[in-house]
């Protein structure tokens, strides 16, 4: 699931903000009390596979149709929208805002088998109102909204079947949402109810979360909610339904007297009891960047080890799997893990995973990485099935990334992927599953 996230990625990666609405105006307006903003997002991407899950071929998620080892498929969307401001008083504004999105899926399908050819709709994506009082905002509908970096609560749709564009995944709104923000400054606190689409297995999480920047040093953030499962019992393989999540985090911390080194940690756990079930599970990661700023071309390195439970006796009444209810998508490797591993093969629940990472700006436009990933699995089983090792996969990208304006990025990149004993086991192939990866998005 990438979407607008593809622009995000390479905003991060030339330095700039996630807020791309604030640096990627649209057409802008203001006519007394009223300002506005019409935009509109158009994004593609050309994709093609080989040796699909390691030589054992494409199983269509409907179907259970083998389509192959072969697959090769495009994917387009265009996402136009409006956000309006209406003054009452100095310190009190109307707020709303709208959004579509069209999306289809051409060729064969996405090499999961979660979308077919000429798989795509036309949907409304936001559709919100709400007001702002000094520092108090509170909106309510069809709306974005994200945690952190999105390791638990960012996007709200799966972009599957029906929808068209799963790689691309323009849909990330959650619906019939409620939102009150305060932000002061440093402190900035929100108190959320949001409801994914049924795809993701329509359920409601209802929390709160707060972050506090301390001089610049560090952002500091927790989070805690509950989880109301709303969809028909067992259409998931994991049940949430009473589910509590915790969340703490320590975000883009300098380290005193090495200001090159950046530190970026969270840990997560999921308690409570529902459905017959008592939830116990725990998700955490650590990661460093170095960048070397006197070094030509200012490469930067990185290592991040992630953690994600898994369940040693499936037929028992506790739930350890952890479940990433609804990550998002905001750079290279987070929270996909592994374009091809977090696409098609392994969903943050489950693994272990060491990354190394390096990637260096070959001139103010262009940024040339690669990114290596080991994936072990944290219990002997791989979706319900035994297996005899918990060693997975290893995943390596190369990639290109070029945005010649703040308004068009576009990507290459070439993924492969090496079984391991546990992935041989399980697909009963040892073929390397590789993907090349090209996309564009335009924002005006």
């Amino acid at each position: 699931m990438v979407s607008m996230m593809r622009l995000s990625r390479t905003l991060l990666a030339f330095g700039l903000p996630l807020t791309t609405q604030a640096v990627l105006a649209g057409y802008t307006f203001e006519d007394g009390n009223l300002k506005g903003e019409a935009n509109l997002t158009a994004g593609g991407a050309i994709l093609s596979t080989r040796q699909v899950n390691f030589g054992a071929g494409r199983i269509d998620l409907r179907s259970r149709r083998n389509d192959g080892t072969k697959i090769d498929w495009q994917e387009f969307y265009l996402k136009p929208g409006v956000k309006l401001e209406y003054a009452l008083q100095p310190d009190f504004s109307l707020l709303a805002g709208g959004s579509l999105v069209a999306a289809t899926t051409l060729g064969d399908g996405d090499a999961g088998g979660f979308t077919r050819r000429s798989d795509g709709e036309v949907s409304t994506e936001e559709f919100y109102g709400g007001f702002r009082a000094g520092e108090w905002t509170f909106t309510a509908g069809r709306q974005n909204y994200m945690i952190g970096t999105g390791f638990i609560v960012m996007d709200g749709d799966l972009d599957q079947f029906k929808d068209g564009a799963y790689w691309l995944a323009p849909r990330t709104a959650f619906k019939e949402s409620a939102l009150l923000a305060w932000d002061h400054g440093a402190l900035k606190t929100q108190a959320f109810s949001l409801r994914t689409d049924g795809d993701l297995g329509d359920f409601r999480m209802t929390g709160a979360n707060l972050d506090y920047n301390l001089a610049d040093q560090v952002t500091l953030g927790a989070m805690a909610m509950k989880v109301n499962a709303l969809g028909p019992k067992g259409a998931t393989p994991l049940r949430r339904d009473g589910m509590q999540v915790y969340n703490v985090r320590a975000l883009n911390a300098k380290v005193p007297g090495v200001p090159a080194l950046t530190l970026n940690a969270e840990y997560a756990v999921e308690r409570g009891h529902g459905e017959g079930v008592d939830y116990d599970a725990e998700a955490w990661y650590a990661q460093a960047d170095y960048a070397f700023e006197n070094v030509p071309l200012t490469p930067i390195i990185g290592y991040r080890y992630t953690h994600f439970s898994g369940d040693d006796n499936l037929a028992d009444n506790r739930q350890a799997s952890w479940d990433p209810l609804s990550k998002g998508y905001v750079d290279w490797g987070t929270w996909l893990v592994g374009d091809v591993v977090g696409n098609y093969l392994l969903f943050n629940s489950n693994e272990n995973v060491q990354q190394f990472s390096l990637k260096t700006h070959l001139n103010e436009t262009l940024t040339l990485g690669t990114i290596h990933y080991q994936f072990w699995l944290d219990e002997k089983n791989y979706m319900g099935a035994a297996v005899n090792d918990r060693r997975f996969a290893d995943e390596s990208v190369v990639f290109l990334d070029w945005a010649p304006s703040r308004a068009l990025v576009t990507s290459l990149s070439y993924n492969w992927v090496k079984p391991m004993a546990a992935a041989k086991q399980v697909f009963g192939d040892d073929q390397t599953f590789s993907a090349l990866e090209m996309s564009f998005t335009y924002r005006y």
